[in-house]
């Protein structure tokens, strides 16, 4: 093997810039700002352009189940409708809006669920749970 020359030694190697998925300018102030997060709780390179739609719909999954949420909150704070069918239809709307949101976060590898084997999780909520002596 060729000894590499001082001139080549010297040469640091230029890392690029952490540029990371920019959020589209059409979307609300509320999508951009889960994005925004979303995007930074990974790695740089972790959401690549061909990931752009399933983040897109993983936001606006989100920012719709909050507003479901909130007015489901507003209904039981009355004391819940009159009508049971549309509770029945409202609470129905959020189940399929969180569902929406778990395979989005699942099919993206958000979810611890993607980051755990079954015993890898097992092993973890055991240490979790037990006390140590310095506790």
């Amino acid at each position: 093997m060729a000894k590499k020359s001082a001139a080549s030694l010297s040469v640091v190697a230029v890392k690029p810039r952490d540029s990371r998925l920019e959020p589209p300018a059409n979307i609300t102030d509320r999508q951009r700002e889960l994005w925004l997060e979303i995007v930074a709780s990974k790695p740089a390179d972790w959401f690549t352009r061909d990931a752009q739609s399933l983040l897109l719909g993983y936001v606006k999954a989100i920012a719709s189940y909050e507003i479901l949420s909130a007015r489901v909150d507003a209904v039981e704070a009355q004391g819940g409708m009159d009508d049971l069918k549309d509770e029945d239809k409202l609470y129905a709307m959020l189940e399929r809006q969180a569902r929406l949101v778990q395979s989005f976060a699942t099919k993206m590898r958000l979810t611890q669920q993607a980051r755990y084997t079954t015993g890898s999780a097992a092993t973890a909520t055991e240490k979790a749970g037990k006390s140590r002596p310095w506790d």
